[in-house]
């Protein structure tokens, strides 16, 4: 008698499914150790000897983390450095729906029990910078889940259909094994179906995630991230079972990055760390980083020439600021930060007597 696998096995090679063929000739290796430890086997070294395998759909993982060697995953998938895996600076409203949906993973039975189920897909959204992404691989590693980011280029296709395939292979992959798939930039493939600038293929993954998300399973987690919300399809956002807006750094939080950024080296920029932090009022996450470890490499190359070199990096360009605000900066410099007059005006390009009766003025 023809087995049940081997009818499903021949109708998605005759479809021409190839990388279907792949997940489910992978699924049937994992329920035959049990029954058949030597098939299993056989079909095992098969899979991992297949030619077309290099240059088809599917590749086997890159790392070993977590994923047991013969699973086999997309090649639109590109697994995180979880060994890297950085704690984000979050807001505290933030952090207390992190620390929740962390908790509610040790609690699976119990939810269950109860006829409920545990927090399993989340979009982030925010401005560029705030630490979508750094979050996303830190929740991983937090559930001990191996987490992979979705290739939307690679997936895109210009044949009519292919896309949608791709994705479908995706979400198959994820929702079998146990794993945090990130879906960064989602609104370049979740547009509201209303736009009619777009084309038909990127509706018809709106409507592929449509039917996937809801019912996503509470082994893994599913995380998309945006930088316009406004772009998502409502009926897409609905599916979510939590949203999570990231909001740029407060004052304090920039207080926190800053010192958290120069690491070992606050004690040598102690006299600069307020400065610093006054100019990075504003920035996210990502740019306070990128200026923090730039002074920080100044100083350690450098160091004859830094203190001079750290006020141009910090502040505006004296040529592009009017005469006006160069004063005002000068000021500012000498009685909120206690720089010297000289070396304000001198960088400035003012004065030292029109700083010292600016200051007067100010105190009259």
């Amino acid at each position: 008698m023809i087995s049940e696998e081997l009818l499903q096995t021949a109708r998605l090679a005759l479809e021409g499914k190839h990388s279907d063929v792949r997940l489910y000739l992978a699924k049937l290796v994992r329920k035959a150790r049990k029954e058949d430890p030597e098939a299993a086997s056989k079909l095992e070294t098969l899979l991992k000897t297949d030619p077309a395998r290099s240059n088809g759909v599917l590749r086997k993982a890159s790392h070993t983390t977590h994923i047991p060697e013969e699973q086999i995953e997309p090649t639109f998938l590109k697994p995180f450095n979880q060994n890297a895996a950085e704690a984000p600076l979050l807001e505290g409203s933030v952090k207390e729906q992190l620390e929740l949906v962390i908790k509610e993973r040790s609690h699976i039975d119990e939810l269950i029990s109860k006829s409920l189920k545990p927090v399993s897909a989340l979009i982030f959204q925010g401005p560029p910078g705030v630490g979508k992404t750094i979050t996303a691989n830190w929740l991983a590693a937090k559930l001990d889940l191996p987490i992979y980011v979705l290739d939307l280029a690679s997936i895109m296709s210009s044949l009519l259909g292919k896309t949608g395939n791709n994705l479908r292979t995706v979400i198959d992959f994820a929702k079998e094994h146990p794993c945090v798939l990130f879906l960064d930039e989602i609104d370049s493939i979740a547009k509201k179906r209303s736009d009619e600038s777009d084309v038909g293929e990127l509706k018809r993954l709106v409507n592929i995630l449509l039917q996937e998300i809801e019912n996503w399973p509470s082994t893994g987690l599913l995380i998309a991230a945006t930088n316009h919300p406004e772009l998502v399809d409502p009926a897409l956002w609905r599916r979510f079972d939590l949203d999570i807006t990231f909001p740029s750094p407060s004052a304090d939080k920039v207080s926190e990055a800053v010192t958290h950024y120069l690491g070992d080296d606050i004690d040598e920029f102690r006299p600069l760390v307020d400065l610093i932090i006054d100019t990075q009022l504003g920035s996210s996450y990502s740019d306070i980083k990128r200026s923090v470890h730039k002074l920080r490499r100044m100083k350690l190359i450098a160091p004859e020439n830094f203190h001079m070199n750290a006020m141009k990096s910090l502040l505006p360009n004296p040529d592009e600021l009017s005469r006006s605000e160069r004063i005002n900066l000068a000021v500012k410099l000498v009685s909120e930060f206690a720089y010297p007059k000289q070396k304000a005006a001198k960088l400035l390009g003012v004065s030292r007597d029109t700083i010292r009766k600016k200051i007067s003025d100010i105190e009259l």
